[in-house]
C-alpha cells in the first residue's frame, strides 16, 4: 500500500485536469464553452483528493482510481451549478456562474450532462461499476433532498431538524468518494463509523458555514433573508432574548428588520454555543478515526483536519 503523504497534489490535479479535458462535451456542442468556462477554476477538488487518496491507501488501480475521483468531482459540480440556479447565484470562484454568465437553460444542460459523465465514469470500472454507480446515484438522491430541505423550509428548523438537513445536504458527496474505494477494493463492510464520522463532519462544516453567514453582521445574512436553515438562527429561536418576537418576524415575509435581528444574534450568547457545539462535533469526528478500517485512517484523518482548518480560520481551508 502506498502512503497517503507520499501523494503528490500537483500530479494527481494534472491528471485529473487531462481526464477533463479528454472528456469535455463535443466540441460542436456549446455545452462545450460553458464547460470549458466552468473549469477555468476547478476549485480545490477536495472530494477527488479523498477518493484518489482512499484508492491509494487501499491499492486500487490508477485508472480506475482516476475514473471514480472524476465522478466524484463532477457529481459535486454538478450540484453546484444546480445550486446557483436555485439560488439565483450570480458567482461561484471568483467568477461569474454559468447561470449568470449562459443563462440558466446552459446552466441546467451542463449540470446534467455532468451527472451523466460522472455515472459513465463510474460504471466504466469493470469489476464494480454497477456498485459505484448506485452509490452516486444514492449520494445525488440524498443531496437533492437535503436541498430542496433546505430552499423549501420557512419556519425556523428546530435544531434535530437543522441537523438532519445539514447532513443532507453536506455529507453524502463527501462519503461516497471514500466510500467507493472500499466498495472497489472488497472493502464494503463495517464501515458505519466511516458514515457516522463524516456526518460529523458535515453538521460541523455546516455550522462553521451558518456562524460565518451571521457574523460579522456589517454583512447581510442570506441565510435570515433567504429564511434558510442555519445553526445560530435556530439556537436563537429557542433560547434567545426575545424569541417569541423574533420567531413571529421570522414567519413573516417582512425583512425590513433583518439587520437589527441579525445584529441581536451576532452579539448573543448563541454564538458560543454554536462554536461548541462545532468543536464537539469534530472531537467526536476524531474519535472515530481509530475505528474506520485501518487503510483509511490517514484518509479520514486528512477530513477532519481539512474541516477543523476551516473552523479555525475563516475563509480559509473550504472544502467546496
Amino acid at each position: 500500500m502506498v502512503p497517503i503523504k507520499t501523494i503528490n497534489r500537483l500530479e494527481w490535479l494534472s491528471q485529473l485536469n487531462a481526464l477533463y479535458k479528454r472528456e469535455m462535451p463535443d466540441t460542436q456542442s456549446s455545452l462545450a464553452a460553458a464547460a470549458n468556462y466552468h473549469y477555468r477554476n476547478p476549485g480545490k477538488s477536495f472530494r477527488a483528493q479523498l477518493a484518489l487518496s482512499s484508492g491509494i491507501a487501499l491499492g486500487l488501480n490508477e485508472t480506475d482510481n482516476l475514473h471514480w475521483a472524476a465522478a466524484c468531482e463532477l457529481l459535486h459540480n454538478a450540484s453546484l451549478i444546480h445550486d446557483d440556479i436555485s439560488d439565483a447565484s450570480t458567482h461561484r470562484r471568483g467568477q461569474e456562474s454559468i447561470n449568470q454568465h449562459f443563462g440558466s437553460d446552459m446552466a441546467l444542460c451542463l449540470g446534467d450532462w455532468m451527472v451523466a459523465k460522472a455515472f459513465e465514469l463510474a460504471a466504466r470500472n469493470r469489476n464494480c461499476g454497477g456498485q459505484l454507480a448506485a452509490l452516486l446515484a444514492q449520494a445525488m438522491q440524498e443531496t437533492c433532498s437535503g436541498q430542496i430541505s433546505d430552499i423549501s423550509q420557512r419556519q425556523c428548523a428546530e435544531i434535530k431538524e437543522w441537523q438532519r438537513i445539514a447532513k443532507g445536504k453536506t455529507a453524502p458527496l463527501l462519503i461516497a468518494p471514500i466510500k467507493g474505494a472500499a466498495i472497489a477494493a472488497g472493502l464494503a463492510e463495517n464501515l458505519n463509523s466511516l458514515e457516522h464520522l463524516v456526518g460529523l463532519c458535515g453538521l460541523a462544516y455546516q455550522g462553521r458555514n451558518d456562524i460565518d453567514d451571521i457574523i460579522p453582521s456589517s454583512h447581510r445574512s442570506s441565510d435570515l433573508d433567504g429564511r434558510k436553515p442555519n445553526l445560530v438562527v435556530s439556537l436563537f429561536a429557542q433560547q434567545g432574548v426575545g424569541r417569541e418576537d423574533f420567531n413571529r418576524w421570522y414567519r413573516s415575509d417582512n425583512n425590513e428588520q433583518l439587520v437589527q435581528w441579525q445584529r441581536r444574534i451576532a452579539s448573543s450568547d448563541v454564538i458560543l454555543q454554536a462554536n461548541q457545539s462545532v468543536e464537539y462535533w469534530l472531537l467526536q469526528a476524531e474519535q472515530l478515526v481509530k475505528s474506520v478500517p485501518q487503510p483509511l485512517q490517514s484518509v479520514t484523518q486528512q477530513l477532519v483536519d481539512s474541516v477543523k482548518e476551516k473552523t479555525i480560520i475563516k475563509n480559509q481551508g473550504r472544502i467546496a
